[in-house]
């Protein structure tokens, strides 16, 4: 679709006032298509704007499920697409071509102001990457469990899946790039005059900005350890990994079992048995054998 957008663009608007292109305009035709070729090789045959594995053990094992799952003799298991890298490396393909467009096929090009959205866009596209960057990092330091160490599934599966299958945090940041991206090319492309790069609203920039940080935070929770994982790399303390915490004796449950309470005795006083030696004595006395 942007292909054909760009393409569109430059054979109806790149044109002199005879209908025949001149130098300047067949340069740029030509660097805008080169820009594109290389783009889509590289994303095909390189891992430029694919996800890190950091285990191949895992990344063999997922790519034989799949292959017995979809029952297919031949699959080709190939490092998953990332999204922030393809939302990168799609805003510079989509104002490098613009720019070079407008350079050499619009007359009349002055020296232009800064670009608000451009830089905006492409510093948005520049800190997801980075910031995706470096959470894939700090998890594999961890060790975690990824669900990027699983071969390709298509294009629009890979950017649009976490570890549970689709995910809205992915789906809304692909939907906001790509309302953003044909607006722009649609302002590129209704620009007569003049070489500056269109500008979008501020409203489309900010909800640009907003789902791509609602992506990137959600991002950090995808491939979270469970809570019996959890559990099982943070020991109780003085516990070795591996070993068992020893069950609680009885008297540590219990403590009345083995320091029972002592009861009450039921033996005469020392006052009533000398009594009765007195009673016993005087009951002689009176009664003398015959």
């Amino acid at each position: 679709m942007m292909l054909a957008l760009v393409v569109t663009g430059i054979a109806t608007g790149c044109k002199g006032n005879a209908q025949t292109y001149d130098l300047h305009k067949t340069l740029a035709l030509v660097i805008i298509i080169g820009i594109i070729t290389a783009f889509f090789a590289l994303a095909m045959f390189t891992n430029m704007l694919r996800d890190d594995v950091n285990d191949p053990d895992a990344f063999n094992a997922n790519a034989a499920k799949i292959k017995q799952q979809k029952r297919l003799l031949m699959f080709k298991s190939n490092n998953p697409f990332s999204l922030s890298r393809v939302q990168l490396g799609v805003w510079t393909v989509v104002i490098s071509c613009s720019y070079i467009y407008l350079q050499l096929c619009m007359a009349n090009c002055n020296d232009t102001g800064l670009n608000e959205t451009a830089l905006v866009l492409m510093g948005i596209s520049a800190a997801v990457t980075a910031g995706g960057s470096i959470i894939d990092k700090r998890e594999i330091q961890d060790g975690r469990f990824r669900h990027q160490n699983s071969p390709s599934e298509g294009f629009f599966v890979d950017i649009l899946s976490d570890d549970n299958g689709i995910s809205v945090h992915r789906f809304q940041k692909v939907v906001w790039t790509c309302i953003a991206v044909i607006i722009f090319l649609n302002k590129v492309y209704s620009i007569k005059t003049g070489c500056a790069l269109p500008e979008l609203s501020q409203t489309l920039l900010w909800l640009t900005g907003i789902s791509s940080a609602a992506y990137l935070v959600l991002k950090t929770q995808e491939n979270a350890p469970s809570i019996d994982s959890a559990a099982a790399n943070n020991p109780s303390p003085g516990i070795l990994p591996g070993q068992q915490q020893a069950a609680p004796s009885i008297s540590q449950v219990n403590p009345a079992v083995t320091n029972p309470i002592p009861q009450p005795t039921n033996t005469p006083p020392a006052n009533d048995t000398s009594s009765y030696q007195n009673s016993g004595a005087a009951s002689e006395d009176t009664n003398p054998s015959s």
